[in-house]
């Protein structure tokens, strides 16, 4: 993941400027809404930071950006201009405890779907969980919610060919608990890397066992009032295949009274 990742650099943030990132931001905000004001925020998988410095935008007091990638990390520090936001370097796949905690809010925009299977899955949970105080929650974006990870992704490929389509996601192979997958774009400089899709009964049981014995929330993905023009108009036919067949889902778990230890 590491490797992948620092060969990308900051080529990564060019995906943000995408319509399809911009809704995913969008319902982060939504998501996050009752927790988010004067909240300490973690935000795990954070890439350059993007984020991370929107999270102050909505409402956070502070914000630790946490990624595997040094190149991204270092990306994120140079963009930054806050004292209220602090980059580090770490696995976020390794329940660690970070500097700052616990935190009010534990966001993992893309964290999930790198882990190859349920268990790698429960850590990333878990590391969640251990820097989280008791009742705050997590919000992450992660790939569409079923249990039929084939089928869906071959109506995505169907709905956004790769002519068309901006990201595209292929299966690679089967695993486990779902499939490993290979997701690109069309834009320029090229970004691809490799994931995995797994099964969303496979999520719900890792929330658990990670400690997220509170409610677990799959939100719809909608356009927010205010969004609709600034994400290039959903009326138009290919933008409709994103809520059609969404390419991502987002997950809102509540961490219970036991947490996760070290």
């Amino acid at each position: 993941m590491s490797t992948q990742y620092d060969k990308i650099g900051t080529s990564y943030d060019e995906m943000r400027k995408l319509p399809v990132k911009l809704l995913e931001a969008a319902n982060v905000k939504e998501a996050a809404k009752p927790y988010i004001s004067g909240a300490r925020v973690l935000d795990l998988a954070c890439g350059t930071g993007f984020i991370s410095k929107a999270s102050l935008d909505w409402g956070a007091s502070s914000v630790l950006g946490v990624d595997i990638s040094t190149t991204m990390v270092n990306a994120a520090r140079v963009s930054s201009t806050s004292n209220k936001l602090n980059f580090e370097v770490a696995d976020c796949s390794k329940p660690l405890q970070y500097e700052g905690g616990p935190f009010d809010l534990v966001l993992g925009a893309w964290l999930l779907n790198y882990a190859p299977s349920g268990k790698d899955m429960a850590n990333m949970f878990c590391n969640a969980a251990l820097n989280l105080r008791q009742g705050g929650h997590f919000i992450g974006v992660t790939v569409h919610p079923t249990n039929d990870p084939k089928a869906h992704a071959e109506a995505a490929l169907a709905a956004r060919p790769p002519q068309f389509g901006v990201i595209t996601v292929t299966l690679t192979g089967e695993v486990e608990d779902g499939f490993a997958t290979h997701v690109d774009t069309i834009i320029e400089p090229k970004v691809e890397f490799d994931a995995y899709f797994l099964r969303k009964e496979v999520h719900e049981k890792a929330a658990r066992e990670g400690g997220f014995e509170g409610a677990l929330t799959w939100r719809s993905v909608t356009v927010p009032d205010g969004y609709g023009d600034s994400l290039g108009g959903n009326g138009d036919e290919k933008w409709d295949t994103y809520f059609t067949v969404p390419h991502f889902g987002v997950l809102v778990a509540c961490k219970g009274p036991d947490g996760c230890q070290p």
